[in-house]
C-alpha cells in the first residue's frame, strides 16, 4: 500500500517525501476559468486555500516528485453549462504536456468525455462519485478508469464486497470527516461548511449530545492539534484488513492544510503502514499512534475511527468500544491539545 499526501505548493514535495509519501495528488484550475465560469468551483475543495498556485508550479511539482506519480483533481460535484470540453482540453494538457499521472474526476459527463477521448486508464473515480458497491465498481471498470476511491463511510466488509478485481483502490486513512455521504450531498463548501453549522438546532434544542460530540470528531476534534498531530477521523489501525482487501493507496486528506499538519499526518502514517507490514495487528498499531498522538481516550473508545468495524472483526483486536454512551464534548476534551 502506498501514502498517498496532499500538496498545495511544490515547496511541499520534498518535506512529505522524506517523511514518507509514496504519492501526491493537487488542485489546479484552468487559466482564465474565471473570465468564463466565474467562481464556480473546478474542484471539491476551495480554490483559494487548496489550489497550487500555478502551471509552471505544478511542472515543478511533477519533476520534484518523480518518480513518484502526481494526481490532479478535477472533482467538483457538478460543472456550468460549457465547462467540460473545457476541462477535457485542460485535463489532456496536465496529461500529455505537464506530466501528471491521473486525473481525479467525480462529475459523470466529465468523467464520459475523458473516457471518450481514450484516458480512461489515467483516469480516479472520485470518492464524490459514490462507488459503494460491486455493481457500481463494474460499471467503473468497464469504463477502463484505473482506481476508485472508495467513500468515508464505508464499513470494511463493504470495502471487501465492493473491492472488485480489475481496479485499483484507494481508502481515506487520515483526516477530516464529513456528516454526510459526499456523492449524494447536494450542499456545497462555497458558503462555508454549513453542515457542521448546528446552531439553530442547538438553539431549539434538537441536538443530541452523542451527536454533537460526533460531529465535533469529525471536525478534528474542534480544529485541535496534540503533540503537533490532527485529532481528526483515522483508519491506521484497519490497514492490515485494508492490505488484505488489496487496497492500494492510502488517502490523507487536507490539500489546504499547512505543510506542518501534512508533514505530520503522513509521518504518522508511515509509521503505521511499517508496523502493519512487518505483521503488526490493530492493538500494535493504535499503541504506536498513541504513542505519536496521545488523546488515548479517543482511541480507545474508537471515536475517531474511519473503520470502527476494524474492532469487532480483525484477529488480534481486543480493545476498541465503539459506543459513545454518554459522552460529552465538555468531558471529553484532551486537555494537553492545542491549537
Amino acid at each position: 500500500m502506498k501514502i498517498l499526501a496532499p500538496l498545495r505548493s511544490s515547496e511541499e514535495v520534498l518535506p512529505l517525501l522524506a517523511e514518507g509519501a509514496h504519492e501526491f495528488y493537487c488542485g489546479l484550475t484552468p487559466p482564465g476559468w474565471e473570465d468564463t465560469f466565474g467562481e464556480a468551483w473546478v474542484h471539491r475543495r476551495n480554490p483559494r486555500a487548496a489550489d497550487v498556485p500555478g502551471l509552471e508550479d505544478l511542472r515543478r511539482i511533477v519533476e520534484l516528485a518523480r518518480p513518484q506519480p502526481v494526481y490532479v483533481t478535477l472533482n467538483a460535484p457538478s460543472y456550468p453549462a460549457g465547462a467540460v470540453p473545457r476541462l477535457v482540453e485542460f485535463g489532456r494538457l496536465l496529461l500529455d504536456e505537464v506530466g501528471i499521472a491521473a486525473l481525479i474526476v467525480a462529475e459523470w459527463e466529465l468523467l464520459l468525455a475523458l473516457c471518450e477521448q481514450g484516458l480512461g486508464p489515467r483516469l480516479h473515480v472520485s470518492s464524490l462519485a459514490s462507488c459503494r458497491n460491486p455493481g457500481a465498481a463494474a460499471f467503473y471498470r468497464s469504463l477502463g478508469v484505473s482506481r476508485v476511491i472508495l467513500p468515508r463511510h464505508m464499513t470494511l466488509r463493504e470495502i471487501e464486497e465492493t473491492a472488485i478485481p480489475g481496479l485499483e483502490w484507494e481508502v481515506f486513512a487520515l483526516n477530516d470527516g464529513c456528516v454526510f455521504e459526499e456523492g449524494i450531498c447536494a450542499t456545497t463548501h462555497a458558503f462555508g461548511p454549513f453542515c457542521m453549522d448546528d446552531r439553530l438546532a442547538a438553539r431549539s434544542g434538537r441536538l443530541d449530545e452523542r451527536y454533537e460530540f460526533w460531529k465535533w470528531t469529525l471536525n478534528n476534534c474542534g480544529c485541535q492539534t496534540n503533540r503537533g498531530y490532527t485529532l481528526g477521523p483515522c483508519g491506521l489501525c484497519a490497514l492490515p484488513r485494508l492490505a488484505r482487501i488489496g487496497v492500494a493507496s492510502l488517502k490523507v486528506v487536507g490539500r489546504e492544510a499547512s505543510l506542518v499538519r501534512k508533514a505530520a499526518s503522513v509521518r504518522l502514517a508511515a509509521v503505521a503502514l511499517n508496523h502493519a507490514e512487518r505483521g503488526a495487528g490493530p492493538d500494535d498499531i493504535r499503541a504506536s499512534v498513541v504513542s505519536m498522538r496521545g488523546a488515548p481516550e479517543l482511541c480507545r473508545d474508537a471515536h475517531l475511527c474511519y473503520y470502527p468495524d476494524v474492532w469487532a472483526s480483525e484477529p488480534g483486536a481486543s480493545g476498541g468500544r465503539v459506543a459513545l454512551n454518554s459522552l460529552s464534548r465538555s468531558s471529553h476534551d484532551p486537555s494537553p491539545a492545542g491549537g
